[in-house]
């Protein structure tokens, strides 16, 4: 059975996905007899697996196809002798025999995960030292409450307004909220990781690209908390309203080269 047309954009980049991927876990695999069982080209090996399954249309070709690599994953981790019983390795093994079978369907899609995937393996020291070091638990507690909020919460809310309460709305109303308390969250973090100066101007800056107002009233709460602190958090509310300037320009460049010239 042939492949359809078109198919050769799939292949190769559900092959480069393989092979980033596989890369970043050939680095990790070890030697000797605490090596892990999936490299390089296993990873490549699944990912043009997923995409021949996906591409060559066979009833329940893609099923087996996953089953047969979910059963090796689980055969390897069960035959592995290494000291990290992680399944880190087995889990993106399979996440990267889909990756395939995406990449003869959206193959820029495809492409977005493959590399996604590859910078979240390529990441794990940073982001065990983030999870373990620098997060405290009174910031994990106020991270999971945020994203209750997002995703529970949020979404509940009436998008239409209400007559009793003016006419305002209650979910664009609790969207302006949830940004300034995730600013608010993103502007510790900038202090932790930048210390208190750098981490004020470069989080004020970058979130005036996201709200200006919200930015400015964040800092404005924290200035009445932390009084000696006024003269560094207005700097970063400056910062916040140049960061407003600049996209304003850079938006009006794009959208008339003539105007952002003049």
């Amino acid at each position: 059975m042939a492949l359809p047309e078109g198919a050769a954009v799939g292949l190769a980049v559900a092959l480069g996905a393989g092979l980033l991927i596989g890369i970043e876990r050939e680095r990790r695999k070890g030697r000797g007899d605490d090596r892990e069982a999936a490299g390089l080209r296993s990873f490549a090996v699944a990912a043009l697996a997923g995409a021949l399954a996906q591409g060559l249309a066979v009833p329940g070709l893609v099923v087996a196809g996953a089953l047969l690599v979910a059963a090796l994953a689980a055969m390897a981790y069960w035959k592995s002798r290494s000291r990290d019983p992680g399944l880190t390795t087995e889990l993106a093994l399979f996440a990267t025999y889909l990756i395939g079978v995406q990449a003869m369907l959206w193959p820029a899609l495809a492409a977005a995960c493959g590399a996604g995937l590859a910078a979240l393996l390529a990441l794990r020291e940073r982001l065990h030292r983030f999870a373990t070091e620098l997060l405290s638990e009174q910031e994990l507690h106020d991270g999971l409450l945020l994203a209750a909020l997002a995703l529970i919460v949020l979404p509940l809310l009436p998008a239409a307004p209400i007559a009793a309460l003016g006419g305002i709305a209650l979910r664009p109303l609790g969207a302006l909220v949830l940004l300034i308390m995730a600013l608010q969250a993103a502007g510790q973090v900038a202090l932790r990781w930048l210390g208190p100066k750098a981490g004020v101007l470069a989080g004020g800056f970058v979130s005036g690209f996201v709200s200006s107002t919200a930015t400015i009233a964040s800092l404005g709460s924290r200035a009445r908390a932390h009084p000696p602190q006024r003269a560094l958090l207005a700097a970063g509310a400056t910062a916040s309203g140049a960061a407003t300037w600049v996209q304003a320009l850079l938006v009006g460049a794009v959208l008339s080269p003539a105007a952002g010239l003049a």
